[in-house]
């Protein structure tokens, strides 16, 4: 698993526990890393996470809408680093020609 995956995956699976401060961590390390715009909503849902648990209320899970959204992220995420790789590996490959 590379560092990508590894980044966005944790963050999803804390996500997913309820672990919305680890979540939070790593959401920020990708949009730091990544670009704030694929991170943005996901960061929104964890403060949001974090505030409504932070009232002592108990914390509800996630709508369909916020899992589509973490789903969609993770995913074009992955499509667009890999698509990345691939042009990379294909521009090596016309200079070294």
């Amino acid at each position: 698993m590379d560092v990508t995956t590894s980044i966005v995956a944790s963050a999803s699976k804390h996500y997913r526990e309820g672990n919305y401060r680890e979540a939070l961590t790593f959401y920020q390390k990708a949009a730091a890393t990544y670009g704030s715009a694929l991170f943005k909503t996901n960061i929104m849902l964890c403060e949001q996470r974090l505030k409504t648990s932070s009232t002592k209320e108990p914390a509800l899970p996630g709508s369909p809408a916020e899992s589509r959204q973490l789903s969609e992220t993770q995913y074009l995420l992955e499509h667009y680093y890999q698509r990345c790789q691939e042009l990379e590996y294909q521009l090596l490959e016309n200079v070294a020609q």
